[in-house]
């Protein structure tokens, strides 16, 4: 049961994020450049007024709109990963490519749905989504793997001790 309600969460997040991916793109143009001149006001490290020149800012925040394809995708590359651990899926390069494979069909979809809101989609967005899906994806294979190695030889050690204080 325990394990179904993890499934359930975990796709519950998936959705949510590929929601939030999606509204995003459906803005259309200047709600869009709203949205991210109001994250790089906040996040900049000077004000607007102190860059030299106007094309500086707007470097600053185009910068700031592919980043933050990056970082979306990083999430779901995440969220991923996780899922596929609450599947109990073998785990080896089958299970990388399904989920980099998803991940890739979303950036897809993804800009495929900015041409309904007017933005233009970029193979650059398509590529950085995709970026963000990988370092998760190798985030947390560089992570789970060796600590479930050690945890499973921890394992194995305890039950050798206890059988053979046993006998």
């Amino acid at each position: 049961m325990y394990k179904y309600i993890k499934q359930g969460v975990c796709l519950g997040l998936i959705f949510l994020t590929v929601a939030f991916i999606f509204y995003n793109s459906a803005q259309t143009v200047p709600e869009s450049k709203e949205a991210a001149t109001s994250v790089a006001e906040t996040i900049a490290p000077m004000t607007k007024n102190e860059y030299e020149t106007p094309a500086d800012w707007r470097s600053f925040v185009s910068l700031v709109r592919k980043a933050a394809h990056a970082v979306e995708f990083f999430v779901l590359g995440a969220e991923l990963s996780i899922f596929s651990l609450a599947l109990r899926q073998r785990k080896g390069v089958q299970s990388f490519w399904n989920l980099l494979s998803l991940a890739l069909a979303v950036a897809v979809a993804d800009e495929s749905i900015q041409i309904l809101s007017g933005r233009g989609p970029k193979v650059q967005d398509v590529l950085l989504d995709f970026c963000g899906t990988v370092c998760a994806v190798a985030l947390f294979s560089l992570v789970y793997f060796p600590v479930s190695a050690l945890v499973r030889r921890r394992r194995q050690r305890k039950n050798q001790i206890t059988v053979s204080d046993g006998v």
